[in-house]
């Protein structure tokens, strides 16, 4: 029998499973059992999670490697024992003050604006070449496959320094690190392949550091940062640089196609900002960021939260709250006026790669909209090609077509 999804992550297509619905209304603060029978806390509206997300003093990290509590194998790691290399030691999202504002200045700046700005002409190179790619494969093709997982995957690895051709397995590792139906075995095991692939690569980049932003790191600041902290930092920089996006620019495909005025909107370069903004709100696709660990007894929503019990921030639910987004805060709506989604966070934590994130959907809508004006859906996806069961929500793969004359048209 298989594992039930827990509510965090189920989803129907786009909605959200309608039981979280109860909760943001009813119990914004509730208990939530999982289902490996461990007890944690659920926080679904907008202003709980911002609270949550914005006192690290009070809601941070306890420092152990933790799998996601979605699945059986959610567990504190020991002290000691083989399980003992999933320490997420160089993982920005767990750590607490001061030692993450040390890191993550060290991290910043391969992702800050000028830098960012810096990469369009990268970005958009790389768009046009997987969009040739894909039409030259033909029509009908599965565009996550040839479009949305290749761009990000290219544009991490082109920004660290990693090869790009080792990305057929550190991309099925990160799907193995992420579904939480696995076993708790496959998903360590991806894990310590992930964290091995980079302790090759920071050993190779310390006898001769590349070009990329980790071999610059190591010139400019290796004394300050040591192996194992920069295998878990170069880790999670590149898990992050293409998963979440891939699934975004997949998703927001779909979404955009089953919108015709929005798709022409894009194609014609009108509230592209806009529109890009209102799909990371309304796809929210990451579920719950890394949960959180009370530090002390806090009341919170009239809650008693114990020191030490765990505590999972619903960002979809608090993104469709309608407190925060009015009543139509299930609707697609661009030109919405409040547009503090949290799609990368909040506070500490937020999203280091997020001026990068909107510059791929930005460079890929347009590229698609401009150049294949006829793309369609050749089948409407299944409810099994959905992720439901990731810690990232997205599509396994989505299955478009066009007219033979966009190929011309693009050629």
């Amino acid at each position: 029998m298989s594992t039930p999804i827990p509510i965090h992550l189920r989803r129907f297509g786009f909605r959200l499973d309608p039981e979280l619905e109860r909760l943001r209304e009813q119990e914004p603060m509730s208990r939530l059992t999982l289902p490996n029978g461990y007890r944690v806390w659920l926080v679904t509206n907008h202003r709980l999670v911002r609270e949550v997300l914005a006192n690290p003093e009070t809601f941070g990290n306890n420092e152990q490697g933790w799998f996601d509590p979605a699945n059986e194998g959610w567990a504190p790691t020991p002290a000691a024992g083989p399980d003992r290399e999933y320490e997420l030691h160089g993982n920005i999202t767990e750590y607490n003050a001061p030692e993450h504002g040390r890191l993550r200045k060290l991290l910043a700046p391969a992702f800050s604006a000028r830098r960012v700005k810096e990469l369009r002409p990268l970005v958009e190179g790389i768009v046009d070449d997987c969009l040739e790619s894909m039409i030259s494969a033909g029509s009908p093709a599965d565009l996550v496959k040839h479009f949305t997982l290749p761009i990000p995957s290219l544009t991490i690895c082109e920004l660290l320094g990693v090869p790009y051709r080792d990305r057929v397995e550190f991309e099925r590792r990160g799907r193995d690190r992420l579904d939480t139906k696995l076993p708790r075995a496959v998903r360590l095991r991806a894990l310590h392949e992930s964290r091995q692939y980079m302790v090759d690569f920071i050993a190779s980049e310390r006898a001769q550091p590349g070009d990329g932003f980790i071999g610059r790191l190591v010139q400019e600041h290796g004394h300050e940062i040591d192996d194992h902290e920069l295998v878990g930092a170069a880790d999670i920089l590149l898990l992050g640089g293409f998963e979440t996006t891939a699934h975004m620019l997949a998703l927001g495909t779909l979404l955009l196609l089953q919108t015709p005025h929005h798709w022409a909107d894009v194609r014609n370069g009108e509230n592209v900002d806009e529109i890009v903004e209102e799909l990371l709100r309304h796809l929210s696709v990451v579920q719950t960021g890394m949960p959180r660990v009370a530090h002390r007894d806090v009341e919170i929503a009239g809650q008693l939260v114990r020191a030490g019990e765990r505590i999972l921030c619903s960002l979809p639910s608090a993104n469709h709250d309608p407190e925060a987004f009015a009543q139509n805060a299930d609707v697609f709506q661009p030109l919405r006026t409040n547009k503090s989604h949290l799609a990368f966070g909040h506070g500490i934590h937020y999203c280091l790669g997020a001026s990068l994130a909107r510059l791929e959907m930005r460079s890929s809508y347009q590229a698609l909209a401009r150049r294949l004006p006829s793309l369609r859906l050749a089948e409407s996806p299944s409810s099994d090609q959905y992720l439901q069961s990731s810690n990232v929500f997205g599509l396994g793969s989505l299955m478009v077509e066009w007219e033979p004359e966009d190929r011309l048209r693009a050629s």
